[in-house]
């Protein structure tokens, strides 16, 4: 019984993850597909501002045809969260090019 509970309280806490630290700053659209694509090799589907422009939400298809939803906000490239598959395969590592 403890571990559902303990479960379902971490369920419950993880959207607040997913939530821009608090000396976050808006983030211009060029600004957030150039963070991506030096990240992840692929294209952008959609990119969409959230938050009153502190968060933009970009939809990125890798070369595999997979989709990664991924949020970012300033100052710099500050990746909030990423979600799909093929993360690892479309990831361009530090000091490498695409």
């Amino acid at each position: 019984m403890r571990y559902r509970l303990a479960f379902a309280l971490i369920l419950a806490a993880a959207p607040a993850l997913a939530d821009p630290p608090d000396d976050a700053e808006p983030i211009g659209p060029a600004e957030a597909l150039d963070c991506v694509a030096a990240r992840y090799r692929g294209e952008a589907l959609r990119l969409r501002d959230d938050e009153d422009g502190l968060v933009q939400e970009v939809r990125w298809l890798t070369p595999a045809g997979n989709v990664l939803q991924i949020e970012l906000t300033g100052p710099g490239c500050r990746f909030i969260e990423v979600k799909g598959v093929g993360q690892a395969e479309a990831r361009i590592l530090p000091g490498k090019t695409p």
